[in-house]
């Protein structure tokens, strides 16, 4: 199937960049209009670029129900897509860098001018793809929601945890079995009792309405978010100088913006859950002591795994600049 789209793509034309017409990118999301980064980035960014242009790009935009999550790098890879919109957990079993960068420390200007994010793009175009955008969430941008409340000892023992790899760190160190499921099966899993509970980010749980079969919020909240573009490699060396340099533009305005956006929403979600009748639970004073740093470690042991010496690379930058 991947094979007919590209081959619909290059015999239709369909990237017209250097002739007189709009030049017209496949733009493929990870997630449904739901979920807020769609349409508080992604939208916006398109519209942006667009404008900037004076119409001369022009994006065709799909979503997991084109593609599954999972499967979405790679037609990107080969240019049946060309944009990218995603997550690194969702093609970690490919390169895991993109899902480890939420390892770093530091602020969010300390982590993009480290050299990191330089590192994984050079990694990342040896699979025919360039990281043009890497917007963040502030520190605290992951959390637990719970169907089942905790134990009597503050953690998660028996529980099954809906999560991608990443989140496993703080699974385990809760006690907790990770269950891996696509976004557009948690409400049926967590309604039937497949799973106890999600790893989400900290806020588009009340637009997904994942809170009706889940009452509990864990805290604290760990980590911080990303949201990679990716680019097809060969589209992106073929684009004239002037498109790449709206794209590169627009991409750092709109990462900064994402940056207050995403906590404004994050003290929204929780506001609005408040009113659902979710709870905020605290997980035990040991485990909130550990609770970072099992979230760090985990994605740099479960990385390292897959990609030892890219991984000792890319940390070794993180500690040179201290905030490994």
């Amino acid at each position: 199937m991947i094979r007919h789209i590209a081959s619909i793509v290059v015999a239709g034309g369909l990237l017209s960049a250097g002739s007189t017409q709009a030049a017209e990118y496949r733009w493929l999301n990870s997630w449904d209009r739901t979920l807020p980064q769609i349409t508080m980035f992604v939208e916006p960014y398109i519209k942006a670029v667009e404008a900037a242009s004076k119409g001369s790009i022009k994006f065709i935009v799909s979503g997991p129900e084109t593609v599954p999550a999972f499967e979405q790098l790679q037609p990107v890879s080969s240019g049946a897509f060309q944009f990218l919109f995603t997550h690194g957990a969702y093609h970690f079993g490919t390169n895991p860098l993109l899902a480890a960068v939420e390892a770093l420390g530091g602020t969010p200007e300390q982590r993009r001018t480290s050299g990191v994010f330089e590192y994984v793009d050079k990694q990342y175009q040896r699979l025919g793809v360039k990281l043009i955008a890497m917007p963040m969430t502030k520190d605290g941008g992951y959390q637990i929601v719970l169907k089942k409340p905790l134990t009597a000892n503050g953690d998660l023992t028996g529980h099954k945890i809906r999560g991608n790899p990443t989140y496993q760190g703080v699974i385990r160190l809760l006690g907790a079995s990770v269950v891996t499921l696509p976004p557009a099966e948690i409400y049926t899993a967590l309604d039937k009792g497949v799973v106890d509970g999600f790893a989400w980010p900290a806020y588009g749980v009340i637009d997904t309405r994942f809170y009706e079969p889940a009452k509990f919020l864990l805290r604290p909240s760990f980590g911080f978010g990303t949201n990679p573009l990716l680019v097809h490699l060969a589209t992106w060396n073929r684009m004239p100088e002037a498109d790449r340099k709206i794209m590169l533009d627009e991409a750092r305005k709109f990462e900064d913006k994402w940056l207050k956006d995403s906590e404004r929403l994050m003290d929204e979600d929780e506001k609005a859950l408040a009113g659902k009748g979710v709870t905020v639970v605290q997980m035990a004073d040991a485990h909130k002591a550990r609770v970072q740093r099992a979230w760090s470690d985990g994605l740099w042991e479960l990385s390292a795994a897959k990609f030892k010496k890219e991984v000792d690379e890319m940390r070794a930058i993180a500690k040179a600049k201290g905030i490994d």
